[in-house]
């Protein structure tokens, strides 16, 4: 396994525990303040995470597409 197919992964799960939280909360199955207090906590750690695996993703993506370099032999 590669390098990006691992960022990939990473953001799959860090995309589906904050999808899990989200589904917690708006259902409604927290019983405290605390609890509740902790798990918006979560879903803001996770969205911020995902965020800054877009914005490396987006960087690398623009890196790539930059332009080609192409090397000519000149000593013929």
């Amino acid at each position: 396994m590669d390098g990006m197919q691992i960022v990939y992964k990473l953001k799959k799960e860090v995309t589906e525990l904050s999808d899990s939280v989200s589904d917690i909360l708006i259902n409604g199955e927290v019983d405290n303040w605390a609890k509740y207090q902790y798990m918006v906590g979560q879903l803001k750690a996770y969205q911020q995470i995902n965020q800054e695996i877009s914005n490396l993703l987006e960087n690398k993506e623009q890196d790539e597409n930059e332009g080609t370099v192409v090397k000519l032999n000149t000593e013929n």
